[in-house]
């Protein structure tokens, strides 16, 4: 950590920095993966990409692509270059590994095999935005996301749909909801996230379950608003009927009371 602290970097790249260092082992090893240093960074996932390029190119870092035992792509391993070593942290997942095959699932960010240095393609931003009945907040939080996430997915959930603008965002979200709703996971729920992002920034996203989502929410919402809108009409009171005897006595006791 105190390799990270001397280096003369601007804001934004220290915190990303500082975000791997946090997480190195003594070697300057460590698994983050690209939402996780978002987090800590305060950052959208797009910052942090660019920001590891320019990391490398200092020759501060470099990057190895890992891999699952059942040959699913894992988090990117990086090595800080440390000079003397540093005592840091240690990393998470032990059982990854880097074998010299291709990559069958969608990394953090794109390698090649068993390479340190390399080139990224950034993703070409959305070519077309399908409305829905119902597209939602512009804003982070202002988005519907799923009931049931805990706070650590709901917070990752956010740092990663920042890649994408109002309405695409919510459509997103939504069909990440039906998808879960449906049980459909086939790998996690931030996985399939992350897939329908790339998917979106590829124009090749079309909305499925997403419409439905956005129909229920809207007509629970038009339930909501009449229901209220049949509670206040209720508290206001009605005219009074002054034929009513129990009115009437009352007028009387009232009318006896101010004159005593």
């Amino acid at each position: 950590m105190n390799w990270a602290w001397r280096q003369q970097l601007p804001s934004t790249p220290k915190l990303v920095l500082m975000a791997l260092a946090d997480a190195a082992d003594d070697e300057g090893i460590c698994w983050p993966s690209v939402a996780t240093i978002a987090v800590k960074a305060c950052v959208s996932t797009r910052t942090v990409q660019r920001v590891i390029q320019t990391l490398i190119k200092r020759q501060m870092l470099s990057v190895e692509q890992r891999y699952r035992s059942n040959g699913s792509c894992s988090s990117n391993g990086y090595r800080l270059s440390l000079r003397g070593g540093d005592k840091l942290s240690p990393a998470p997942d032990k059982g990854d590994t880097t074998p010299r095959h291709g990559c069958q699932g969608d990394p953090d960010i794109g390698v090649i095999p068993r390479t340190t240095i390399r080139t990224v393609k950034e993703p070409p931003p959305p070519t077309a935005v399908v409305e829905t009945t119902d597209p939602g907040g512009g804003g982070v939080s202002d988005l519907k996301y799923p009931k049931d996430l805990l706070p650590g997915e709901r917070a990752q959930a956010e740092s990663m749909i920042v890649a994408l603008k109002a309405p695409l965002n919510q459509q997103v979200v939504d069909e990440w909801t039906g998808i879960i709703a449906a049980g459909a996971i086939r790998t996690s729920p931030l996985g399939c996230l992350r897939a329908l992002i790339k998917r979106a920034q590829e124009g090749r996203f079309t909305p499925e379950r997403a419409l439905r989502v956005a129909q229920v929410r809207k007509g629970r919402q038009r339930a909501a608003s009449a229901k209220a809108r049949a509670m206040t009409e209720a508290s206001i009171p009605g005219p009074i009927n002054e034929d009513n005897v129990l009115v009437r006595r009352l007028t009387d006791m009232a009318r006896r009371a101010s004159k005593d």
